[in-house]
């Protein structure tokens, strides 16, 4: 799970990016193939290895073209992972993330805790071109995944080892839509405002998650709304307790 895990910190630091994500991923490979080849890593990657795909939605086996230094970081270490499963025997379990939320603790600077703050601020919302349309999943859901992976990889279960999951809530949003949304939950009187587009951000994707269903029992049982607002109280408590 360690990882320079922002997009945008991976186009600032491109080497640092590449040593920490995909460097440290083969540390750990090369130490499980010396010392302990009856391990099993789970690696966590991200939706962002697809790219811009061209056909939606998005599948496991979907073709991969990254976009930023980020993607490709995570893209490489996905590589070197089955590499090493093929010449070394290391098994794995690789899970792509797809835009969680949901934590009080959550970098400041993602999207969703961004709004989040300017929105109880009534500060303006910065919107980057603001037509993306991204798959969004709430932490809960995807916490209740891992621990199934993690289970799962105990009992040595052939369907998840040695496999990779897309781990999304199948549904698309778009970032304008979003930020109305988190107007909305927090009561803000907030302005949306509508900047440049990004070249290094996703205009689109929207995932199928059957596989992680079918094989993790994964279940994204919080649609955007919902989970905002349970974000929202979480945010509140986190405060108080600050």
């Amino acid at each position: 799970m360690a990882a320079v895990s922002r997009v945008e910190w991976g186009q600032l630091e491109p080497r640092r990016c590449l040593e920490v994500n995909a460097l440290g991923t083969l540390t750990l490979l090369e130490a499980i193939a010396k010392e302990n080849q009856n391990s099993i890593i789970i690696l966590g990657s991200s939706r962002e290895v697809y790219g811009d795909p061209r056909v939606l939605p998005v599948k496991d086996d979907s073709i991969k073209s990254p976009i930023n230094i980020y993607a490709a970081s995570k893209l490489m270490a996905e590589n070197l992972t089955t590499s090493y499963s093929r010449s070394n025997g290391v098994r794995f379990i690789i899970l792509r993330f797809c835009n969680v939320y949901g934590s009080p603790r959550d970098l400041p600077e993602r999207v969703v805790p961004k709004f989040a703050r300017l929105a109880l601020n009534n500060e303006r919302l910065p919107v980057y071109g603001g037509n993306q349309i991204l798959d969004f999943t709430f932490i809960d859901d995807v916490v209740r995944c891992i621990k199934n992976a993690v289970k799962k990889a105990l009992d040595l279960d052939p369907r998840v080892i040695n496999e990779d999951f897309l781990l999304s809530s199948d549904q698309g949003t778009s970032i304008m839509k979003l930020a109305k949304l988190i107007k909305g939950v927090f009561n803000s009187k907030s302005k949306v405002v509508v900047k440049k587009g990004r070249s290094f951000d996703v205009s689109k994707f929207i995932g199928d998650s059957q596989k992680a269903k079918e094989r993790l029992g994964f279940e994204a049982k919080h649609d955007l709304k919902k989970g905002l607002r349970i974000y929202r109280k979480r945010l509140k408590g986190y405060s108080d307790e600050a």
